[in-house]
C-alpha cells in the first residue's frame, strides 16, 4: 500500500493541451497539475468531454493534430515527456508507461492474432526472439485468467468476447512490466458481470506488480472500488482533490457534491426522481466567461464566482477545492461567503 513517503513516480504541473480547429481554439487540459506515487491508484473523473481522455494521451504524448501541447510539464522518472523526442519517448510508451484503452475492438489490430500482437510488443521493446516472446505471450495470458493460453493466443480479436478482448488488452500492457498502467475507462463497454472480474483482475495484478495505475473514469463506483486518491475534473481544469474516503464522505467542490448527490443508492425510493445536474458543460469553441466555470450550474453561486476564477484552495490533510466558497486564513480553511438561495 502506497503512502505519503512513497516516491513520485509521475508528476504533472500546469498541463495545458488545446485543439487549434477551424472554429477556435479548444482549451480541452487547461492547467492540470497532479502527482502519482509508486504503488498509488489516482482516478481522474469527471463528465465526457472534460479532458480526462485528453490528459492521459497528453502523458503517453499521442495527442495528434490539430491537438498539442501547449505548455507545462510531464516528469516521470525525472524526464519531462514533454521535451522529450519522440525517439526516445517510443522506448518509454508501452514499456515503462503502458495504457488501457476504453474499446479493445478498435484498439486490437483485427487481422493478426492476440498472441502475436502481444508477442510485438515483447520483441521490440524487450529484444527477445519469437520463441521467447511467444512463451512470455503464454505466460501473461495465463497472468490475466486467460483459459487455454495456448489456443487463445492463435484468435483474432473478432473471435474472442469484449472481457476476453480487456484482459488480453491487459496481457498487452503488462507484458513489459511497465511502472505506470493508465486505464481510460478501461470497464465502459462491458457488462456489470464483467466489469467486476476486470476489476478484481486489476486490482490482484496491481497488488501483485506494485503497478501505480492512472483510473480514467466517469463511474464513481468503480473508483470507491479501485482508488487511493481522486481528483475531479470540469472543463479541463481539476477542481477537487482527496483521498477516496474524504472525498465520499465530506465532497467540497458543488460539482464534486453534485455528482455523488445523483448517484441512486439502496436507499432510493422508486418513485424518487434522481438528482441531476442543471444546465449544461459551457461550449469550449467559445471564449469562456471570467470567473468560476461552473457558476452557470452551481446552486451556491454568489457574485465572486462570476468575476474571478478561483484557484485550488487547499482544505487540510491533502484534500483541495477550486472554489470560493473557502479561503486560506492562518487558522485553517473557512467559509468566505454564504451561498445564494
Amino acid at each position: 500500500m502506497p503512502t505519503n513517503n512513497s516516491p513520485v513516480l509521475l508528476k504533472v504541473n500546469n498541463l495545458k493541451t488545446h485543439f487549434f480547429t477551424s472554429d477556435g481554439t479548444v482549451p480541452a487540459v487547461d492547467g492540470v497539475s497532479f502527482e502519482i506515487r509508486e504503488g498509488e491508484t489516482l482516478a481522474i473523473v469527471g463528465e465526457s468531454g472534460c479532458g480526462k481522455s485528453v490528459t492521459a494521451l497528453s502523458i503517453m504524448r499521442l495527442i495528434t493534430s490539430p491537438g498539442r501541447i501547449v505548455e507545462g510539464e510531464i516528469i516521470f522518472q525525472d524526464q519531462d515527456l514533454v521535451t522529450l523526442p519522440e525517439s526516445a519517448m517510443y522506448s518509454i510508451r508501452g514499456s515503462r508507461i503502458s495504457m488501457i484503452f476504453q474499446e479493445p475492438m478498435t484498439s486490437l489490430n483485427p487481422v493478426f492474432t492476440v498472441g502475436d500482437q502481444i508477442a510485438e510488443a515483447l520483441i521490440i521493446h524487450q529484444f527477445l526472439t519469437k520463441e521467447q516472446a511467444h512463451q512470455r505471450t503464454i505466460e501473461l495470458l495465463k497472468r490475466v485468467h486467460i483459459p487455454e493460453p495456448e489456443k487463445r493466443a492463435k484468435t483474432f480479436p473478432h473471435e474472442l468476447s469484449g472481457g476476453m478482448r480487456q484482459r488480453v488488452m491487459i496481457a498487452m500492457a503488462l507484458a513489459c512490466t511497465p511502472s505506470l498502467l493508465i486505464a481510460d475507462e478501461a470497464t465502459t463497454a462491458l457488462d456489470v458481470t464483467i466489469q467486476a472480474q476486470i476489476l478484481e483482475l486489476l486490482k490482484e495484478l496491481k497488488q501483485n506488480l506494485g503497478l501505480a495505475v492512472a483510473l480514467i473514469t466517469h463511474d464513481l463506483g468503480v473508483v470507491a472500488e479501485m482508488a487511493q486518491r481522486v481528483a475531479v475534473m470540469y472543463v479541463g481544469k481539476i477542481v477537487e482533490e482527496a483521498d477516496v474516503v474524504t472525498l465520499f464522505k465530506s465532497p467540497k467542490h458543488p460539482y464534486t457534491q453534485a455528482l455523488l448527490a445523483s448517484i441512486p443508492t439502496l436507499q432510493t425510493m422508486q418513485e424518487q426522481r434522481l438528482n441531476v445536474i442543471k444546465g449544461s458543460v459551457p461550449n469550449l469553441y467559445k471564449a469562456l466567461p471570467p470567473g468560476c466555470r461552473f457558476a452557470p450550474r452551481c446552486p451556491q453561486v454568489f457574485d465572486k464566482c462570476n468575476q474571478e476564477e478561483p484557484p485550488l484552495i487547499p482544505l487540510g490533510r491533502g484534500q483541495t477545492a477550486r472554489c470560493w466558497l473557502y479561503e486560506s486564513s492562518p487558522e485553517g480553511v473557512t467559509p468566505v461567503a454564504t451561498p445564494a438561495g
